[in-house]
């Protein structure tokens, strides 16, 4: 009996001495845990600070953007070249309406003593610029003035009043009396007529500032030789 209570003593004492060498937990002290939890407040705080200024900085630059983009569209969407293209386009597309805003298009076309506006129907018209095409190379301003620099293919009228006139003088040879409606079908078949080339000629046209306005100057710009080229020179020749 006396061996088993020395040898339960031993294995005791052996428990001991193992739970005594164990590292004991490090026990933080309060001021320790105060400071550490006013850094992680800190940090917090700044991160919040941060969080909130990103949405105001986002809407202060796309506010800029708008402000920016309403500049250059008021700049450039009335500016010489844009009023130039316009009128092309409108008159490409057959919306003589939209040309009137740019120019006195009845006015233009009647000042060619072959076509009349008044008498020209919606085919004819469109046949006059369904191969209109153009090209802005150069704009050039000075104050008020403003000066549009163009290449502009459309078909040779000086080939179709040619073709038309001999058309007309042929059947006048022949005795036959033309009316109205009938020259005007000689003119439809030549604007109708493919075998017809296009020509490109480079012109400028004069714009200049009205009320804030860019217009274009119908009175400088002789818009029949760049609509119509070779028109006035058929005309000049027959004369």
């Amino acid at each position: 009996m006396e061996e088993k209570e020395k040898k339960q003593e031993e294995v005791k004492k052996s428990e001991k001495e193992v739970k005594n060498t164990e590292k004991k937990p490090e026990v933080k002290k309060e001021g320790d845990m105060k400071k550490t939890e006013n850094k992680v407040k800190g940090k917090v705080t700044v991160e919040n600070k941060k969080t909130k200024k990103a949405p105001i900085i986002t809407a202060i630059v796309i506010i800029v953007i708008i402000i920016l983009a309403i500049v250059l569209y008021v700049l450039f969407a009335n500016g010489p070249k844009s009023i130039v293209e316009g009128m092309f386009t409108a008159l490409k597309n057959g919306d003589y309406d939209k040309v009137n805003e740019y120019i006195n298009y009845e006015e233009v076309i009647s000042s060619s003593d072959i076509l009349d506006s008044e008498s020209l129907d919606k085919e004819t018209m469109s046949l006059l610029f369904d191969k209109l095409s153009w090209k802005i190379t150069e704009t050039v301003k000075d104050g008020n003035i403003a000066y549009v620099t163009v290449d502009v293919t459309n078909k040779n009228f000086k080939t179709i009043i040619a073709n038309y006139m001999q058309n007309a003088l042929r059947v006048a040879f022949s005795g036959q009396e033309l009316s109205d409606a009938e020259m005007e079908n000689y003119l439809l078949e030549e604007l109708r007529n493919e075998d017809v080339e296009t020509i490109t000629t480079t012109q400028t046209i004069n714009l200049t500032k009205q009320d804030g306005k860019w217009v274009i100057n119908t009175t400088d710009t002789n818009l029949i030789d760049i609509l119509l080229p070779g028109l006035n020179e058929a005309i000049n020749s027959l004369s």
